[in-house]
């Protein structure tokens, strides 16, 4: 939790009553100036507890920027349930009241925030101290230990290696290898006004020693020569290192394990929609092959129809008679009149059965019906006109 450098019991912050007491010292206040404006007991317990998602956040930088700037990039880093109210509550400092814990879980203790390539501080505030004697602690960051002895990769050991860290606040013992190397993933909080550690060393009474690697994750910007978070080396002094002064690196960073290639899909050339294969449509299409490919060529005996049935009849051998008697065709004297008359070949024509009369067409019903009444109608009409000529007669 935030801290404030000086304060009172009363939890009111007191950072500016010594300068204020002196100032009255030499002021006569009239009357008006002396009125009081009194907070009751049940007020102050709603305020605080309308308070208790707050929390102060400092740029970590000598450089200039925008606070609206700041506050559209943290509300689209974070992507919180519901925006932050935000303000600004003095030179680089920033409150921030969230609506909810989950909200204010993810912005005060995950992390490491930044902005532009530099860190955000972030602390709990409960309203009460006076922004400008808020101390930072400092930076909450993961940090990995590389090269651990699997004989002594224990609670107790690596506990005892982050507090040479920082302050230790969560222990991975056997975290997801989303980074290169064997390693032992930590929660530390790091001290931004000191240099970042390279090593821990490991004794071992009788066993000698051995130091291991310290790689950092998402860290912020720090200087290449002196290891300080918040400028780069060639802010540091007047900027001009040589590479053996360049104590500090890229190579302190953690390096994310690649991710594998994905599978290369497979294609066949075919005439499928898109050159993919489909349901019938695959690459290898199967060939109609010729006689010769297939061997049989010459071979007429293969060829011959060999199989047997009791429905299956015997195939006629071919012969002359039988192909002329196959190929003599009928011939049909449709003229009735004259059966004798010979043909054009000379032969005599056959005689051919009557052909019995159509059957007689259909007739719908209701057509009969109405030819029936017109029939009826012109019958009485026919005799109506007969006994007209009768009378007339």
């Amino acid at each position: 939790m935030a801290s404030s450098e000086t304060g009172s019991s009363s939890g009111v912050a007191t950072g500016k009553e010594p300068e204020i007491n002196d100032l009255l010292q030499h002021l006569d206040l009239c009357d008006d100036e002396q009125d009081e404006v009194v907070i009751g007991a049940e007020a102050a317990k709603e305020f605080q507890l309308a308070a208790r998602w707050l929390a102060i956040a400092k740029v970590h930088t000598t450089r200039n920027f925008s606070a609206d700037a700041l506050f559209g990039k943290m509300k689209a880093i974070w992507n919180l349930s519901r925006d932050p109210i935000c303000r600004e509550a003095g030179e680089n400092l920033f409150v921030f009241q969230m609506h909810c814990l989950g909200d204010w879980k993810k912005v005060v203790h995950q992390g490491p925030w930044t902005f532009r390539g530099w860190a955000v501080l972030i602390e709990d505030y409960d309203g009460k101290e006076d922004p400008e004697e808020i101390s930072f602690g400092g930076l909450y960051v993961w940090a990995q230990i590389h090269g651990i002895p699997e004989l002594y990769r224990k609670n107790s050991v690596v506990d005892d290696l982050a507090r040479r860290i920082g302050k230790t606040k969560e222990v991975q013992m056997s975290p997801k290898l989303f980074y290169e190397g064997n390693y032992v993933r930590i929660r530390v909080m790091i001290d931004v006004h000191s240099s970042l550690k390279h090593v821990v060393k490991l004794t071992v009474e009788g066993g000698g020693k051995k130091w291991l690697f310290i790689k950092y994750e998402k860290v912020p910007f720090f200087c290449k020569h002196c290891g300080l978070i918040g400028h780069s080396h060639e802010e540091c002094g007047d900027g001009v290192w040589s590479a053996k002064d360049l104590q500090y690196g890229d190579f302190m960073l953690a390096t994310r394990r690649a991710n594998p290639p994905p599978p290369e899909p497979r294609y066949f050339p075919s005439r499928g929609r898109g050159g993919w294969s489909g349901r019938g449509m695959s690459g290898s299409h199967p060939r109609k092959r010729s006689s010769a490919e297939a061997a049989l060529d010459g071979d007429e005996e293969a060829l011959k129809d060999s199989a047997t049935s009791p429905l299956k009849t015997t195939p006629m051998e071919e012969s002359d008679e039988g192909r002329d008697m196959a190929g003599t065709k009928k011939q049909l004297d449709f003229d009735m009149e004259d059966p004798n008359r010979p043909t054009d070949a000379g032969l005599p024509t056959t005689s051919v059965e009557e052909v019995p009369p159509p059957p007689p067409s259909y007739t719908d019903p209701r057509d009969r019906s109405k030819q029936r009444k017109t029939n009826t109608t012109n019958d009485l009409a026919t005799s109506a006109a007969s006994d007209e000529d009768d009378r007339r007669a």
